[in-house]
């Protein structure tokens, strides 16, 4: 282990065996969660133990209770195996993996750092021995680190920022668990230019991030004072990180919660509060012309909808209320709203999304890996099922599948995973991990392809996670040569989209353009470009300039083709056909340079 770990003559432990210098735990203790005692004495084993053995012994505690159906012991054991894994890891192998992972999903941007100076050793040789067992012992901050924590969250800086916040805060650590964990998934990389919205200079809105203390410290005291409308204690990482991520100086959110007005009832008129700036928006001043974007300036100087999504969204997090600005492409223009966490712990998504401007799903920020929030990320939030007892039932099941196919047992993860996704069908990671063990084990094309199809109509009520693995289908029918079927296939698919959710119908239809660029003639393109916009018609709006013309146009002149990128347009103009004055319309005008 680390150096700094008390070194025991001896275990005096009920169950733990260390012959051969082995941990294990006996089968009835297995049968129990572990407890606060037993790790404590554990990890003060120093020299005698590994934290390869004490992964390994819980991992086995872990199996031992799955065979006895006592899956809260079973998900206890795991979190410990999961822990010890993370403290055995060299650092540079746990950064190194997460820069690929941001590298693959394009998540870099100019803020950040453009090295990273990680020490060549174990993870627990970061931390404190206080941290390391409040981390083991703390059931309900490990549950929710590790229900949250993604391959983009940098974990070196997440714990160290919870570390940090420990050592300060003392019992108001404890108290405060849920908004220490939300502050360090959020505070672990910087947020990008564009963020909360790129319509505003750097210069009047900085993209910094405070000190994660004081941070800590002024949503503590707001919510002691009572300045905040939900009481933080209650609420949940994953609704507290949209709380932490304020852009507004703590000196404007502290003007915003001595305005009486922005209570729960008040807080959906803070949209129009900030007047519509019509003349701006109309000459196409889309950047904020003016000299402060402090929240007050905004609410005197009046603005288009970006200004007012922010407005509204920052008097939201001010007041302790977790907000989310969406941004959104209608048929003739691009629109901004907001959505909140109402008193009763509901999701409002659509204050200020006006009917008139067709628009579709809306595009939010998640902050703590500064992509765009899910549709179905959404939804969960909104239906709250991870709260239930029947996702944590399925959430330990997963864990334990996960862990089976770490150890080479895939047939073990199949019969896990099952059993995962029959507690709780809208636990996407449990049908990812039985795709996976499914094909590890060997399993039939047929039998995988039936598991996916199961995954896409569990999860049809989210056109996003429907999409996903319809697509995934599609892609197993390919690969066993199955081309005119999955081709069939792919066009249902298309057209059971275009409609209400127009956007994924684009965004599937880029797909069978991407592919079409890489295997047919120039000719054969273009026929299927202009299929593909013809499919939609008029409706597409600036969905399909934004994702289908726009690309392909910068794409064609990269390549020098010129005459093709005019085509594109032409045909695009004609099928899209935009109304004079539009946004739309200027954004036509704006190739016009590009192309001469």
């Amino acid at each position: 282990m680390t150096r700094w770990f008390r070194i025991c003559g001896l275990w005096l432990l009920a169950g733990l065996l260390t012959a051969h210098a082995q941990l294990e735990v006996a089968p009835d203790d297995a049968q129990r969660p572990p407890t606060a005692e037993w790790l404590e004495n554990v990890l003060g084993a120093g020299e005698q133990m590994t934290w390869s053995q004490l992964s390994r012994a819980a991992s086995d505690a872990a199996i031992v209770a799955a065979e006895a159906n006592r899956s809260e012991a079973m998900e206890g054991w795991l979190v410990v195996a999961r822990w010890a894994r993370v403290m055995g890891s060299n650092q540079r192998d746990v950064s190194d993996r997460w820069i690929l992972a941001m590298n693959q999903a394009g998540l870099g941007h100019p803020n950040m750092p453009s090295e990273y100076d990680v020490p060549d050793a174990i993870v627990s040789e970061r931390l404190t021995e206080a941290f390391v067992v409040q981390l083991f012992t703390d059931v309900e901050l490990s549950r929710s680190l590790f229900d949250l924590v993604s391959p983009y969250d940098n974990l070196l800086v997440v714990l160290d920022h919870l570390q940090r916040l420990q050592q300060v805060g003392g019992a108001d650590f404890t108290r405060y668990r849920q908004l220490a964990l939300a502050l360090a998934l959020v505070f672990d990389t910087p947020p990008p230019p564009t963020w909360p919205h790129g319509q505003v200079s750097s210069r009047l809105l900085p993209r910094e991030r405070p000190d994660i203390v004081e941070a800590f410290g002024f949503w503590i005291q707001s919510d002691r004072r009572r300045m905040t409308l939900h009481r933080l204690d209650q609420l949940s990482a994953a609704e507290l990180k949209f709380v932490v991520d304020a852009a507004a100086p703590f000196a404007e959110l502290a003007w915003v919660q001595r305005q009486p007005r922005f209570d729960f009832a008040g807080l959906p008129r803070a949209y129009d509060a900030v007047e519509y700036a019509t003349a701006r928006a109309d000459q196409g001043i889309y950047l904020w012309p003016g000299s402060s974007y402090a929240l007050p300036a905004i609410l005197s100087a009046g603005g288009i909808c970006i200004d007012q999504a922010y407005f509204a969204s920052e008097v939201g997090k001010a007041r302790g209320v977790p907000t989310l600005l969406f941004r959104g492409a209608g048929l003739d223009g691009r629109h901004a709203w907001f959505g909140y966490l109402d008193a009763r712990r509901h999701w409002q998504f659509d204050v200020g999304r006006y009917e008139e401007q067709q628009l579709v799903a809306g595009l939010a920020f998640d902050p703590q890996t500064w992509s765009v929030v899910n549709d179905h990320e959404l939804a969960f939030l909104a239906e709250g099922f991870r709260r239930l007892p029947a996702y944590h039932q399925s959430r330990a099941w997963q864990y334990l599948a996960a862990e089976q196919l770490g150890r080479g047992d895939p047939a073990a993860a199949v019969a896990a995973a099952k059993r995962a996704t029959g507690h709780e069908t809208r636990n996407v990671a449990a049908w990812d991990i039985l795709s996976l063990a499914e094909r590890e084990a060997g399993v039939s094309a047929r039998e995988r392809e039936g598991t996916l199809r199961r995954a896409a109509w569990a999860l049809q009520r989210y056109p996003d996670l429907h999409l996903r693995f319809m697509r995934e289908v599609i892609a197993l029918m390919r690969e066993h040569g199955q081309v005119s079927a999955a081709a069939q296939e792919e066009r249902m698919l298309a057209r059971r989209f275009t409609g209400e959710r127009i956007d994924l119908a684009v965004a599937q239809a880029a797909e069978r353009m991407s592919r079409s660029l890489s295997e047919d003639p120039p000719a054969l393109q273009m026929r299927v470009f202009a299929s593909v916009l013809r499919q939609f018609g008029p409706g597409a709006g600036i969905k399909a300039f934004d994702v289908l013309v726009e690309p392909r146009v910068i794409a064609l002149l990269r390549a020098r083709r010129v005459d093709e990128a005019r085509q594109v347009v032409a045909v695009a103009r004609q099928t899209l056909a935009p109304e004079a004055g539009s946004q739309l319309a200027r954004e036509f005008a704006n190739l016009e340079p590009m192309l001469r």
